[in-house]
């Protein structure tokens, strides 16, 4: 698992987080299970160059007085106006606690029905699960290489590894190779056709049971 490391200073409650973030800090809090929440400040640099590497499933090293935690980004707080990074939640589990976190699904390969001018409609991007800081994976990973026009790829399908509990069921479809738009109007076109065909029949066989009673 890929691993990231911060060096975490403790911090005044009573500093207003504009004036940390003036000073080239940004403004944090560590929690968990086992511990009482804690206010942190984390170097400014150091937290934005890291910020588009770090992930829901990443494992962060939290270096606090002089002791290292393992723990995982569980809030991310950006300023309105700038987006800039304002303040961050840090997450540190018990060795037994499961957390509840999503992990990527990442497809691999073009499908085969996409070849033909098939769509592919990526429905779930995250599965949401409930795992143990041990068993978790940054990604899934699927081979849709061999997905046809039609295909749906369910929950229930994924190669999902040893110690991962879905929290969703095993129907919920994750991603599907659609028919093209212009496919989909001749489809829709034809049914129309056919019900417009069946309808005067019905109407027609009514009049002729009409007079038969008559």
């Amino acid at each position: 698992m890929h691993e990231i490391n911060l060096v975490a200073e403790p911090r005044n409650g009573e500093t207003k987080a504009k004036v940390l973030i003036n000073q080239g800090r940004i403004p944090a809090v560590v929690y968990g299970p086992e511990m009482e929440t804690i206010s942190i400040s984390l170097d400014k640099v150091e937290v934005l160059r890291i910020m588009n590497r770090v992930a829901e499933t990443t494992s962060i090293v939290l270096s606090l007085d002089g002791k290292e935690h393992r723990a995982f980004l569980k809030g991310v707080q950006r300023d309105k106006v700038t987006d800039s990074v304002i303040h961050l939640d840090f997450f540190i589990p018990s060795s037994g606690h499961k957390m509840e976190l999503h992990i990527p699904i990442k497809l691999k390969g073009t499908p085969i029905g996409v070849e033909k001018g098939g769509i592919v409609d990526h429905i779930i991007n995250e599965l949401p699960v409930a795992v143990l800081p041990k068993d978790i994976v940054e990604e899934i990973v699927v081979d849709v290489s061999s997905f046809d026009v039609g295909h749906v790829l369910r929950v229930g399908d994924l190669e999902i590894p040893e110690g991962i509990k879905p929290l969703l069921d095993d129907e919920d479809a994750i991603m599907l190779i659609a028919l093209p738009r212009a496919a989909k109007e001749v489809e829709e076109e034809e049914v129309e056709e056919l019900e417009e065909d069946v309808e005067p029949e019905v109407i027609n066989k009514g009049k002729k049971e009409e007079e038969e009673e008559e």
